[in-house]
């Protein structure tokens, strides 16, 4: 299995599946709540592990008992980590409607600029290296030298500032979210943005769309539609590793993340296999 290096945000989420949205009143009964783990780069690490693949993460935390619980998370997925400690975690409030869309009301913590020691002995085991955009000082370094060796890099692209555009500069894949294409004119506007690259779209409910194709999502009834995106990124990339070509990797990527937001959890890739017997990918 090839070793994913997973580069950015990692948080707690504090999910309450909420009896009706939107609210008819200044109170609101949840009918459920957990604590789960969040943050796009963290969830796609989870992702990768619980698809059989090897993940390391980059990220922050607060040496603190929040950071301590995400820790534990991602240990139980089988995530290796490599923290940069700052002084307080990263936590997001999550309400889920009845019909599983979620809100999120992130809030950022306290945490530090600089990538810790000794990060570049992980990007040497790494096939793929995938970013997303919450921690941009980590992912311009570890984009720039995957690309001095010659590693494929992935980001997650859900905002179309300078910045964000820089980092998109130094990746050999870009997956954007549906409101970054819109902002740019389609996945053509996206094309003419940043030429030469695998470019990908995901719509949520209407499946991922690429230069010359598209794929619905899978027919299921959302029970929770929170990092279903990144579950898609976790899976898309562990595909990469594993020598699947862009167009079948995104096929895998869309079952995994129906199946994920289906059941609300991540799926192993034996439940993946599963659900694909007698159907088309």
């Amino acid at each position: 299995m090839g070793h994913v290096l997973v580069v950015g945000w990692a948080c707690l989420d504090y999910r309450f599946h909420i009896e009706s949205w939107p609210p008819a009143s200044g109170r609101t009964r949840a009918l459920a709540y957990r604590e789960a783990l969040g943050g796009p780069a963290a969830v796609a690490a989870a992702a990768v592990a619980a698809l059989g693949g090897k993940a390391v993460l980059l990220s922050r935390r607060g040496d603190d008992p929040l950071g301590d619980k995400i820790d534990r998370m991602l240990d139980r997925f089988g995530v290796e980590r490599v923290w940069s400690l700052g002084e307080e975690s990263p936590v997001s409030a999550v309400l889920i409607t009845p019909q599983g869309e979620r809100f999120i009301f992130p809030y950022a913590g306290r945490l530090p600029k600089a990538l810790p020691d000794g990060w570049r002995d992980f990007l040497g085991r790494a096939k793929v290296v995938l970013a997303d955009l919450r921690w941009p000082e980590a992912a311009r370094s570890v984009l720039q030298l995957a690309r001095d060796q010659g590693i494929p890099r992935v980001l997650d692209l859900d905002r179309t500032d300078d910045q964000s555009l820089e980092l998109a500069r130094l990746c050999s894949h870009v997956i954007a979210s549906e409101d970054v294409a819109t902002a740019v004119g389609g996945i053509e506007g996206l094309a003419k943005l940043l030429p030469d690259r695998f470019l990908a779209v995901t719509l949520g409910p209407k499946g991922v769309a690429w230069m010359g194709g598209h794929l619905e999502a899978l027919p299921v009834f959302p029970k929770d539609t929170t990092g279903a995106g990144d579950v898609f990124h976790g899976a898309f990339v562990w595909a990469l590793a594993n020598g699947v070509k862009e167009e079948d990797g995104l096929r895998f990527a869309n079952r995994v993340a129906g199946l994920f937001v289906a059941t609300g959890e991540i799926p192993s890739l034996g439940q993946v296999e599963e659900s694909t017997q007698g159907r088309s990918p």
